[in-house]
């Protein structure tokens, strides 16, 4: 009962904490909770990550992509509903700033430097592997194992650096 009481103190501490820096100064009752709740709502959601969103927005409009996003919704939206992995190698794609280029990348993958008349066989795939530093490929599978990274640049670093460094060869 005791550990039960502590916690519940500090939940309602903390709780009383975020209702203060909202700004929400009326007393909470049961019958004006679900009120309370939505302000609260509002005001995390609205006010605290609008700054964040609006950088995101004018990175994704620098870029071109917030156009390619409002024109092809449901295209694009494979490029964004991913894990964070995903989305560092589709940004990859989308910001290269480097001597990197999508045919040294096929050929990095495929050991092909333009897609075959028929396709590949097997059809190129991606894994995305947290034991390496560098990505990997296996030019017989037509694989690409990407290195996951919590840090963008990192990522970018060491995927230019595998890539411009073993043409052909699949691995850095």
């Amino acid at each position: 009962i005791i550990h039960f009481l502590i916690s519940s103190y500090y939940a309602v501490a903390q709780a009383a904490s975020l209702i203060s820096l909202a700004g929400h100064n009326v007393c909470i009752t049961l019958q004006n909770k679900q009120e309370t709740a939505l302000d609260l709502a509002h005001w995390y959601v609205l006010q605290r990550t609008r700054a964040p969103f609006e950088r995101f927005r004018d990175g994704l409009r620098s870029l071109g992509v917030l156009d390619a996003l409002q024109t092809y919704p449901l295209q694009m939206k494979c490029l964004f509903v991913k894990s964070e992995s995903h989305y560092h190698f589709v940004f990859f794609y989308l910001i290269v700033e480097s001597d990197v280029s999508l045919e040294d990348i096929l050929v990095f993958c495929t050991g092909c430097d333009s897609i075959p008349a028929l396709g590949f066989s097997p059809k190129p795939s991606l894994e995305f592997v947290t034991n390496c530093r560098f990505p990997v490929a296996n030019t017989c599978e037509n694989i690409l194992r990407i290195p996951v990274h919590a840090v963008y640049t990192t990522f970018k670093s060491d995927m230019d650096f595998a890539i411009r460094n073993s043409p052909g060869f699949g691995r850095a």
